[in-house]
């Protein structure tokens, strides 16, 4: 089924907006109205108003409003068998690569790319029925040469071709990495983007100058009975580097030389565009690597969505326009998106032998419905192949009626003409010996010519008593022609009967042996106590609520853990239950197993349900430990003056003993500052959680890269 490309507009905030720039009510279309600004009245002499309709206008929207408008049905559709491109386009510094990646110091700014990615993994989670296998990869297209962002020496260009193949687009030489968790999927996401080409100019202190691909390739596979049936999808998310002029950027150089190739490829994607959105004969996708790429988004087996960035300022009307006018005609363009189902030989083999028997079982059904009794489907066995042969050396005798052949299956019948023709070749064989054997034969040799000479042989051969020939002499040679004694040679074949006077010869294929032989085939105190004792009695009733909060997280988190334990039973009681059943049929998914998937399937809904609560007692903490805060130095300050009054000597390490924390001191202190942030991130939103440990994975292997640098050179010496 066929469908346009989606396309969204998001305005960047700016400082100074263009009066002319505005949303109409409907919210879907955007006008941009010349005469409110003098220095594009070139753009249209037809009219001083331009008006644009699109699918949604983004105007002030967070990160979150931006990924479920424009992403979020695109990716929940990758593990349904459908392939996805989601695109930016604009100008420099309107905010592409902030939409597609986002902040990557903010948890709660992250972009379009890192929410996919949590959606797709928490999918897997929950979709246990299925084998699902993820790769991710990474290319970069830069001054129109690919580098792999993945692969081990990403600074190099790679031997990067793209070439089509069955109708797909596909990278040859791309490195793909298989991932089985969010955070190495992020971690891989944050490793290329920092080999990325970046510069710094007038309008963009990171400009992008390269255009980038990260794509999660996915491959489904159903348990039990459809598991020979693979589904395999890819999601692109395309983050273009923008077009820019350089009288505004201000760039000289090798900036100058980015500038003008980002230029002339954006230029070749606005002319695929308008050549797809006119409905052409050729469209031009081969004259540069990004719109190569961009083939299978274009017009292909994809569902498409882009993200036209506008920057309405002042003093980006031209380019706002222009960006408009390109998206209007990328909504022009129609995809045809479609299961994509693999075509692994191995998997099509099993699927071939389920139909085949699927197909048996039908067959015998209609049998039984039509009173025909059993009858056998398969390959005739070595027995049926003998019996029929003789029923069909009776039928060419004339011993067997016509109806008495079977016919009951294709089989049958193809095997009745292979043995007639098998009765024939041998008859034909027979008969042909006979005839060459007479045709070779030499002709009888005489000292002399003449009858007389003839005859005296015979005569005495047969006076010898030692005559071989065969057949009757003729005794009265002198009324008709001699020609002598038959040789030996020309007696008939033993077994064929010639015959005898008055009675007609025996078929030879009563001569032509056995049929067997034919073949087949997760409280009060008083003075003079301790201090420490004091304090901690006169604080006793003060954390009240804090410590029901607390107390309610423990018995959330009991919850979780609880349900985590369940699934963790499940799950090992399914694999065994798997392993006992790959030496049997593994194909066939009995009721227990399909018994635990529910019940995995049930525990993880519940775990996801548990968990959602815990998010939300845990939001509660960090009010009440502010709260708490505030109270304890309150108390301190009436504790210091109430013990001082009680026991008249001087407050001593109150401070230190509320703040002593019960960690270890081992570890380093940055190691444990980090640890204490994260786990603090995690409190306020578990979903961050594989986030920050991708980002510290990250770090941790360039400080490893950095080190080895610099320990290279004193290596050497």
């Amino acid at each position: 089924m066929k469908s346009h490309v989606r396309v969204y507009v998001r305005a960047r905030p700016c400082a100074e907006p263009f009066a002319g720039f505005r949303t109409l009510p409907d919210g879907t279309s955007v006008a941009v109205s010349l005469s409110a600004h003098s220095s594009v009245g070139s753009v249209s002499n037809s009219s001083e108003t331009l008006s644009f309709k699109f699918d949604g206008i983004l105007e002030g929207a967070g990160q979150d409003v931006v990924y479920a408008t424009c992403a979020n049905e695109v990716a929940e559709s990758l593990l349904a068998g459908y392939n996805g491109t989601i695109f930016c386009y604009g100008q420099t510094g309107a905010g592409k690569t902030y939409t597609m990646s986002g902040e990557s110091q903010q948890f709660s700014q992250r972009g379009v790319t890192p929410r996919a990615l949590h959606q797709i993994f928490e999918q897997m989670d929950i979709k246990v029925d299925r084998q699902i296998t993820v790769k991710v990869s990474f290319v970069e297209v830069y001054n129109e040469v690919l580098y792999d962002l993945l692969s081990p020496t990403p600074g190099t260009p790679e031997t990067l071709q793209i070439v089509d193949e069955g109708g797909a687009t596909v990278v040859k030489g791309l490195t793909q990495v298989q991932v089985s968790s969010e955070e190495a999927a992020l971690a891989l996401l944050f490793e290329g983007e920092a080999t990325r080409s970046t510069a710094s100019h007038a309008l963009n202190s990171t400009s992008s100058r390269s255009h980038t691909v990260f794509t999660i390739h996915v491959q489904v596979r159903m348990l039990g009975e459809g598991e020979e049936r693979a589904l395999t999808s890819k999601l692109n998310l395309v983050d273009l580097a923008g077009s820019e002029r350089t009288k505004k950027t201000g760039v000289t150089g090798q900036a100058l030389k980015e500038a003008n190739a980002i230029n002339k490829s954006l230029t070749f994607l606005e002319q695929t565009v308008n050549a797809l959105s006119k409905k052409e004969g050729h469209v031009p996708f081969r004259q540069s690597k990004l719109t190569s790429l961009l083939r299978d988004a274009l017009g292909g087996n994809c569902k498409t969505v882009m993200i036209a960035n506008v920057w309405p300022g002042a003093g980006h009307v031209e380019e706002t326009i222009s960006t408009l006018r390109f998206a209007a005609r990328v909504r022009l363009i129609e995809t045809a998106p479609q299961v994509s189902e693999s075509f692994d030989p191995s998997l099509m083999l099993k699927r071939y032998e389920r139909q085949v028997r699927e197909l048996k079982a039908e067959l015998t059904m209609r049998d039984t419905l039509a009173g025909r009794g059993q009858v056998n489907y398969s390959d005739l066995s070595d027995a049926e192949v003998a019996d029929l042969t003789a029923l069909v050396s009776d039928f060419l005798e004339g011993n067997t009626s016509v109806d008495l052949l079977p016919c009951q299956t294709l089989k049958q019948v193809k095997e009745t003409y292979r043995q007639m023709q098998l009765a024939y070749k041998s008859c034909k064989s027979s008969q042909g010996n006979q005839t060459q054997a007479s045709l070779a034969l030499p002709r009888p040799a005489s000292p002399s010519s003449g009858p007389s000479s003839g005859r005296g042989e015979g005569l005495s051969n047969r006076e010898g008593g030692a005559s071989e020939g065969v057949g009757e002499e003729d005794l009265q040679g002198a009324q008709g022609f001699h020609v002598g004694l038959a040789p030996a040679n020309l007696r008939p074949p033993q077994g064929i009967d010639t015959g005898s006077k008055g009675q007609p010869p025996r078929s030879p294929l009563q001569s032509l042996g056995s049929p067997q032989a034919w073949g087949s085939s997760l409280t009060a105190t008083g003075p003079g106590i301790d201090k420490n004792t004091a304090f901690l009695a006169y604080k006793q009733d003060t954390t009240e609520d804090h410590r029901a909060a607390k107390e309610s997280v423990k018995q959330c988190g009991l919850a979780v853990n609880s349900v985590k334990w369940e699934i963790d039973h499940v799950t090992s009681a399914l694999g065994a239950k798997r392993a006992e059943g790959t030496a049997g049929e593994a194909d066939v998914l009995d009721s227990e197993e399909h018994q635990l998937l529910q019940t995995l399937k049930n525990a993880k809904i519940k775990f996801k349900s548990e968990f959602q609560q815990l998010k939300v007692v845990q939001s509660s903490l960090p009010a009440l430990a502010q709260s708490e805060a505030d109270a304890c130095k309150s108390l301190i300050n009436a504790f210091n003056a109430w013990f001082a009054a009680k026991n008249s000597f001087q407050v001593r390490g109150v401070q230190e003993a509320v703040a002593q924390a019960g960690t270890d001191s081992d570890d380093d202190e940055a190691e444990a500052f980090e640890r204490m942030q994260q786990a603090q991130l995690a409190s306020m939103d578990p979903d961050s959680s594989a986030f920050f440990a991708a980002k510290k994975q990250v770090r941790k292997k360039q400080a490893a890269q950095v080190q080895r640098t610099h320990a290279r050179p004193a290596q050497r010496a």
